[in-house]
């Protein structure tokens, strides 16, 4: 197989794009070449500078009504640098988030917020550096009152540009941090409706909390001070103890908890006989 330089690449493309239309449509791909080369210089994480939460909340909740929380999350976040810090990150199209709306295209799983936020995350940190906020975003999420009451705010005084004219809404724990169990469990406490307006706003506010939770925590990093705070619910360790990795059952690997969906975990069930 024939290897061709990077320089005989750009002038054999210059050679065969003269002339007027294909002329501007060869200058247009040498552009989006370029982009992505520069892109590809930087080392991988991105760089990161401290942002402010506050945008971020806004952001994330206002770009929810253009393609769901998973690129709303992401934009909360690499939206502001790409304002902040330019390339590498004008070269990503946010819209590759849209694919994890309503738990990745309406399936109900990971939350869309965390999704996007996550991978933001991911992009400016190492793996290693990324796991704790991660985990430490994700237990928040279980744990929290959302939406928050800054948002709750936020929507009393209109200071949402995608504003939607409702003030506050109900709160609730969805102690999980799939999009099935978040929603319908704020539905079932709120008294709303999947598809309201209000379930809709509902989740364009999470958002907003989530990606601004997600700049504090990396804020703090950056300045050397994450503290974590999520501690794993006891029930989830009691049964990690025989179902966890390299236990005597070891059928489970997970740190959510347990009881939302396994009341009654070792009775069977009308798919497995023998749960344990």
């Amino acid at each position: 197989m024939t290897r061709i330089t990077r320089k005989k690449f750009l002038f054999d493309a210059f050679k065969y794009t003269t002339g007027a239309a294909t002329g501007i449509a060869g200058l247009n791909f040498l552009s989006g070449h370029k982009a992505i080369a520069r892109a590809k210089t930087k080392v991988w994480p991105w760089p990161y500078t401290k942002l402010d939460p506050e945008e971020a909340r806004i952001l994330a909740h206002d770009s929810f009504y253009t393609f769901g929380c998973c690129y709303a999350g992401f934009t909360g976040i690499i939206g502001l640098l790409q304002k902040e810090v330019g390339e590498p990150f004008t070269a990503i199209p946010l819209e590759m988030m849209s694919y994890g709306g309503g738990g990745v295209k309406g399936w109900g799983t990971l939350c869309g917020a965390l999704n996007g936020t996550a991978a933001a995350i991911s992009l400016v940190r190492d793996w290693k550096a990324s796991t704790p906020v991660i985990n430490e975003l994700m237990g928040w999420y279980t744990e929290a009152l959302l939406p928050s009451d800054q948002s709750n705010k936020y929507g009393e005084d209109g200071k949402f540009p995608a504003d939607k004219g409702i003030k506050t809404l109900p709160q609730n724990t969805s102690g999980s941090p799939l999009c099935h169990v978040s929603v319908t469990g704020w539905c079932s406490a709120a008294g709303y409706t999947i598809g309201s307006t209000e379930q809709e706003e509902r989740c364009s506010r999470v958002a907003g909390d989530t990606a601004a939770k997600a700049v504090e925590l990396l804020n703090a990093q950056q300045d050397g001070k994450l503290q974590t705070e999520y501690v794993m619910p006891a029930s989830t360790s009691e049964c990690l103890i025989c179902h966890g990795p390299e236990k005597e059952v070891a059928n489970v690997d997970h740190k959510m908890t347990c009881i939302q969906c396994h009341d009654k975990p070792h009775e069977a069930d009308e798919r497995n006989e023998i749960i344990r």
